[in-house]
């Protein structure tokens, strides 16, 4: 029986990053913070828990890496770069809103039933 959403090898299937040594911490985290976000209503591990779990897995390996956004701009030869540290609850919100769009909505809204 699988106590997780998502193995190590189906992670890694789905082109995840973080490593082996990282990864049972890492699918704890972020098993609490899909069944948080989803109220605690999903009944099994499919396709779309997993594609959602790995997802989170991603942004939270980034977050603890210190990912940064860098963009650049050139005008007449001169190239400058910016840099800009994605907060951790920028990018939490920003997989939030991908979840929303794989998982049923009765996963994921508060209203369903009312």
């Amino acid at each position: 029986m699988m106590c997780g959403y998502i193995t190590y090898e189906q992670y890694k299937a789905l082109g995840g990053r973080a490593n082996s040594s990282a990864f049972p911490r890492l699918e704890q985290l972020a098993r609490k913070k899909l069944d948080y976000w989803t109220q605690g209503r999903i009944t099994g591990p499919d396709d779309d828990i997993r594609l959602c779990m790995a997802l989170i897995i991603d942004a939270m390996e980034r977050i603890k890496s210190g990912f940064v956004n860098v963009a650049s701009t050139s005008n007449d030869g001169l190239t400058v770069n910016y840099a800009s540290a994605q907060t951790e609850e920028q990018m939490m919100g920003s997989v939030y809103d991908q979840i929303v769009e794989i998982l049923p909505v009765e996963l994921v809204s508060l209203e369903v039933g009312i």
